[in-house]
């Protein structure tokens, strides 16, 4: 029985990483498909639709609109986060809780709510367009980055805080010398997440941009015209950054010990 059952489980587990594995593999090889009708298996291989995704304006556009909003929204989440984070755990206060769950909100309300309600708002402000776009984004991400910075500060004792004051250190020469350099990997992951969040977002940014939009919303634009392989050429290349990326930071962040920190 015992065998039975780890059999059925390995059948089950070899299901589900093809299920996750599987389209990838379809989106890859068909962005090598020679012909425009995106056929899989390709008949022909051509790199035709690579030249195609950097020869059009809007697609470069939008990649470097995507990553100076990525950049913006992450840097601002990861401060705003980190400072409620650590007033959150460390400050005790009447209400805290409730505070705790307001600052949730974004996490629970559907994006395209979230996205409509921020044009409304910036609309009768008459806010800039990029700007708000940062401002959505870093809404967005702030949740994210206070669970993950929150967690590693709840399992942070703040005897050692307590010690280095205890010796004369100021409260932001502590900060400086002694929790910044504890949580240091915990908010350079904070912000990778906050950094995908807003790369990746396309249901807010549809409603907030005007001419010129970040790369899913180019990419939605494209797809609703045409049907060729270019969209999959353009995930491809984006696959391959991803892995890059987190290839590099794998080398660079002990993720055992941060989610073990994170429990």
């Amino acid at each position: 029985m015992r065998h039975r059952i780890g059999f059925i489980a390995r059948v089950a587990t070899f299901f589900g990483v093809m299920l996750l594995v599987v389209p990838y593999v379809i989106v890859i090889l068909t962005s090598f498909d020679a012909s425009p009708a995106a056929l899989f298996p390709p008949k022909q291989l051509s790199l035709r639709w690579y030249a195609n995704a950097f020869q059009r304006p809007a697609f470069r556009e939008g990649f470097v609109l995507s990553v100076v909003f990525a950049v913006c929204s992450a840097t601002a989440a990861v401060t705003i986060g980190t400072a409620a984070a650590f007033v959150l755990t460390r400050v005790p206060f009447r209400g805290r809780e409730a505070v705790n769950t307001l600052l949730a909100a974004p996490l629970m309300i559907p994006q395209i709510v979230t996205g409509l309600a921020f044009l409304v708002l910036f609309s009768s402000i008459r806010m800039p367009t990029y700007v708000g776009i940062v401002v959505a984004h870093t809404v967005l991400a702030v949740p994210f980055v206070i669970r993950v910075v929150a967690a590693r500060l709840q399992g942070f004792s703040p005897s050692l805080e307590e010690a280095a004051m205890t010796l004369g250190a100021g409260r932001l020469l502590t900060l400086r010398r002694v929790t910044l350099p504890v949580i240091g990997e915990t908010m350079l992951a904070a912000g990778i997440f906050a950094f995908a969040i807003s790369f990746d977002n396309f249901n807010v940014s549809v409603f907030l941009t005007r001419t010129r939009g970040t790369l899913p919303v180019e990419i939605y634009a494209y797809a609703r015209t045409e049907g060729d392989p270019t969209i999959a050429a353009i995930s491809t290349m984006l696959m391959l950054v991803s892995a890059v990326t987190l290839a590099a930071f794998l080398r660079l962040l002990d993720l055992e010990a941060l989610a073990r920190a994170t429990r």
